[in-house]
């Protein structure tokens, strides 16, 4: 549900808010988006999720936002919906 707040538009551009919500048992994110599913295709916070936890969609991405400057922070679901596995995406 939305209250009509959830997608602002600033300067012609658009502000997601994200949803605090804990797709697993384990870590808390800030969700940005989610499939029709239900499970989460976007989201960031200052923890990645831990390997195993259910709700997150194949291919999900993860931005961490408490990295160290030069360092990346993207991360994508290499596991299944069940059971998340987070890799580091890198500029190979």
């Amino acid at each position: 549900s939305s209250d009509g707040r959830d997608v602002v538009v600033e300067g012609g551009s658009l502000r997601l808010r994200g949803r605090s919500y804990k797709p697993g048992a384990t870590t808390t994110v800030t969700v940005m988006l989610k499939a029709p599913d239900g499970n989460v295709l976007w989201a960031s916070g200052t923890t990645v999720p831990t390997d195993g936890e259910a709700g997150y969609a194949k291919g999900c991405l993860f931005i961490d936002t408490d990295v160290a400057t030069g360092t990346s922070g993207l991360y994508v679901n290499v596991g299944v919906t069940t059971a998340c596995d987070f890799d580091l995406v890198t500029d190979a």
